[in-house]
């Protein structure tokens, strides 16, 4: 297992008026353009989608992960204004590649379902956006589209608290998947006997901005 598994390429170009015909869209487009705005999670879930459920990009998560209908509802529900053409949702039809650095999502989406709060349709959903955005690379909370840190901690502490309140150095939240990850399977990925000794200190704690 190598930490790039978790890091994959996103494409930033997707959030910034790609035409609804070339088969890529904005989440401007997903939101319905002049929707409501405010929702946080809904507009996550825009971003998330826009970015990374586009089939001409890499990397590539159809669906989110989700199964072809439960995806289908998802946008019904949370993005009712998006009208996909058919060729897209077709290509959600896909699975989900496992080479290359999505090869960690299935781990990493379990390791999520694991420690939901409620095992319900909602904790589910976000733990397959989570997971499917920790496939960029950039900071988490950037790559879900969120306005800072202090957002993606209060989401994750509220779908997965359990998991979160493990945290309790304040690792970047992609480091410190990859360590649970890591400690699953009784990996010591770590150089250091403790963090405060490590050289690689700051790449694991410094700031998130």
């Amino acid at each position: 297992m190598s930490e790039e598994m978790l890091y994959a390429r996103s494409d930033g170009s997707l959030n910034t008026g790609a035409l609804p015909d070339s088969g890529s869209f904005s989440a401007w487009h997903l939101l319905g353009h002049t929707a409501t705005r405010g929702d946080v999670l809904t507009e996550s879930f825009a971003h998330v989608i826009a970015t990374y459920c586009d089939p001409h990009c890499s990397p590539f998560v159809p669906a989110l992960g989700l199964s072809h209908a439960a995806f289908t509802e998802l946008l019904q529900t949370r993005l009712p204004y998006f009208t996909p053409p058919p060729h897209w949702l077709d290509a959600q039809r896909e699975a989900v590649g496992t080479a290359g650095p999505l090869g960690e999502f299935p781990d990493l989406l379990q390791l999520l379902l694991d420690h939901r709060a409620t095992a319900d349709k909602q904790h589910r959903r976000v733990a397959h956006l989570v997971a499917s955005a920790c496939m960029g690379n950039d900071h988490l909370w950037q790559d879900l589209g969120l306005p800072d840190r202090k957002a993606l901690s209060a989401l994750l502490s509220s779908h997965f608290p359990t998991l979160a309140a493990r945290n309790t150095g304040d690792m970047k939240w992609k480091k410190f998947f990859y360590k649970q990850l890591c400690e699953r399977e009784g990996i010591n990925a770590c150089k250091s006997p403790s963090c405060a000794a490590c050289a690689d200190y700051d790449k694991c704690f410094g700031a998130e901005e």
